[in-house]
């Protein structure tokens, strides 16, 4: 079975799922032809990567010499490969996990996927020490950019309730009511088109990118006006939020010296966007990343997040599941 007829095959699958399809809005900017390429180079890079592990070389070799990322739960990331590389070389020692994708996203130039670790964690602490490991493990999001063949960003993102369960960040005080408030007024702004209440989610430098259906805007206004685009201007729009990821500044708790520690910093948004109109039915299953807070990149590519007082999105990227992408745009042809 090419990959080409796997892709329909599933499509009946996931639509029977997420919902069907049968009708052209919105449409991607790429063509049926090129979703296909694209999928099929995330399920390699994901196959080839994952299975690497623990081996520690070569799970180096696929990054840029200068590749940067993000693991804010763990604080601050350094960067460059040789920072990673010491990073691996730790983790290697200290644990004897395996990795299975649970889900495959796309964007045009990078791929994220949904990640089982199992075995990464001792059943009865919160850090990876010596210990009885976990078999059902921990689950994570990780988003990658590529260039010239290589990983030029890499972000961790956690899930809340595992944060929860070891006691990270603001997880471990109250379950974190910031993160179903944040994702409550996204959904609800972006679920009513409503270009003011999405605009006062973003920050003066806000960003928002959409690669795969040709949307980039940066600033409030230039966001919300995407509030009749993203999902088009007509029908009964309904989101339903499938799983959650998340970002907390650094795993310990707030102090008198370091209030903000272990505060909110993003949210990632694993969503099915249906929209019901004129007899038909459109769907987009597709994950989010929300950063709230400005993140910067030091000259020794130390990448460090700086929390938004105010919670607001500072950039978003979303990555599209290939079936539903590939149904939209085969309906848009």
């Amino acid at each position: 079975m090419n990959r080409a007829t796997q892709l329909a095959f599933v499509a009946v699958l996931l639509l029977a799922a997420c919902g069907t399809s049968g009708t052209s809005m919105p449409t991607p900017v790429v063509s049926a032809s090129e979703i296909q390429q694209l999928s099929a180079e995330a399920d390699a890079f994901a196959e080839r990567y994952m299975a690497l592990w623990p081996d520690v070389d070569a799970y180096a070799a696929v990054y840029a010499e200068e590749v940067i990322g993000a693991d804010p739960t763990g604080r601050d990331s350094d960067g460059g490969k040789q920072a990673w590389l010491n990073m691996w070389v730790a983790w290697e020692r200290l644990t004897d996990y395996t990795i299975d994708v649970t889900g495959t996203f796309i964007s045009a130039d990078g791929a994220a996927y949904k990640q089982l670790w199992r075995g990464l964690w001792p059943t009865d602490v919160g850090f990876p020490v010596e210990g009885e490991r976990d078999p059902d493990g921990m689950s994570y999001f990780e988003t990658f950019a590529f260039a010239g063949g290589k990983v030029v960003v890499s972000d961790v993102w956690w899930y809340p309730k595992d944060n929860e369960r070891v006691g990270f960040g603001c997880f471990a005080v109250d379950g974190c009511p910031a993160l179903q408030e944040t994702v409550d007024l996204y959904i609800s702004a972006w679920t009513a088109r409503d270009s003011d209440a999405i605009a006062a989610l973003y920050s003066d430098d806000g960003s928002f990118t959409d690669s795969l259906f040709g949307h980039e805007a940066t600033g409030p206004e230039s966001v919300g006006a995407l509030g009749d685009k993203r999902f088009g201007s007509t029908g009964d729009l309904t989101i339903e939020v499938l799983d959650l990821f998340s970002w907390t500044d650094g795993y310990g708790q707030p102090s008198d010296q370091d209030p903000h520690h272990g505060e909110l910093l993003g949210v990632t948004i694993h969503y099915c966007a249906t929209i019901n109109g004129n007899g038909a039915k459109y769907v987009q299953e597709a994950v989010t990343t929300l950063e709230l807070g400005h993140r910067y990149v030091t000259d020794d590519l130390y990448t460090h997040v700086d929390i938004d007082p105010e919670g607001l999105i500072h950039r978003e990227v979303v990555y599209h599941e290939p079936v539903s992408l590939l149904v939209a745009a085969e309906a848009g042809a």
